[in-house]
């Protein structure tokens, strides 16, 4: 076991425990002694809170700081963020204080665009063992820690030569299994680097030109967007999002269903209020309601 390295961060800028969980990723897991594991980039992360900061490790690769700095987006002036936030938003301001340390990671485009595929009408839990049984049987071998053998989320060709009723009956993914394909393989058909590119391009674009893919609607696009573009102004709008921005912010949104006319006024609500951080609102207000609306035996998803 390689040792651990020191990442010194205060914990009100980094709560692993309310930034893994939140519905952004779908690749980590928490052990008994407070560890938590996830693969991202061909990468197994290992990271635990101390009380100097952060203990974390990469595997096979060790000490990949550049890889964490980037995926936990450590460069962003979180105190100024969530003044930002708190400034505009009563409400907004005592759930930032109840979660602090919740913040937006910079996962891999295209990951993160294929997980998405996997989340529709989909409960979180369920997401996650989907993602890793397609890992396991799709994706190539890490590493084995302490006996468990972690793989790779699989690459576009793998994806796209995969037989889709196999994928359909993988874990779970039903439906999603040949949609994977079919999207995987319209993402084969685009430049190397496509996904990656729109990174450095305006947020209109970066939204739009996803939407190009068919199997990608405006809630895929803008977690690509939010959750890997860097493009902070991004609303992802799900059932959630809905029934909590008609509680705290749209009185008279009565729709019971999302509309592209009431999924825009919801997004343009957000980005109103909260300007450039628009995205890392409705990730507090989401994860607010998320835990809301749990109880044991209930769905927890991102329908």
């Amino acid at each position: 076991m390689l040792d651990f390295q020191l990442l010194e961060i205060p914990h009100d800028q980094l709560s692993l425990d309310y930034t893994l969980p939140s519905g952004q990723a779908f690749r980590w897991r928490k052990s008994p002694d407070g560890c938590w594991t996830g693969v991202t980039r061909n990468t197994v992360v290992r990271i635990r809170r101390t009380p100097e900061g952060f203990e974390w490790q990469t595997y096979p690769e060790p000490r990949d700081f550049d890889l964490i700095r980037d995926y936990f987006r450590l460069d962003d002036d979180i105190p100024t963020i969530y003044a930002a936030l708190a400034a505009a938003d009563e409400h907004l301001a005592a759930v930032i204080d109840r979660f602090k340390g919740l913040r937006l990671l910079r996962q891999d485009p295209t990951e993160t665009l294929l997980s998405f595929i996997c989340s529709a009408a989909n409960s979180i839990p369920r997401i996650s063992a989907s993602i890793e049984a397609l890992s396991a049987i799709r994706g190539e071998h890490i590493v084995t820690l302490e006996g468990i053998d972690y793989h790779a989320f699989p690459t576009l060709p793998a994806l796209a030569a995969a037989d889709a009723s196999q994928l359909e009956k993988t874990a779970g993914l039903g439906f999603r299994g040949p949609a994977l394909k079919n999207v995987a393989r319209q993402i084969l058909d685009r430049p190397e680097g496509w996904l990656e590119s729109l990174r450095g391009k305006s947020y209109e674009t970066a939204r739009e030109e996803p939407l190009a893919i068919r199997g990608v609607g405006r809630k895929i696009a803008d977690c690509v967007c939010l959750f890997s573009l860097d493009k902070n102004e991004a609303v992802p709008v799900d059932t959630h999002v809905r029934q909590l921005a008609a509680r705290l912010y749209l009185p008279d949104l009565k729709t019971k269903s999302i509309t592209a006319a009431s999924y825009d006024r919801i997004a343009n609500s957000f980005r109103e209020r909260f300007g450039a951080y628009a995205g890392w609102a409705q990730q507090f207000l989401y994860y607010e309601d998320l835990l809301r609306s749990y109880r044991p035996g209930a769905r927890r998803g991102l329908e």
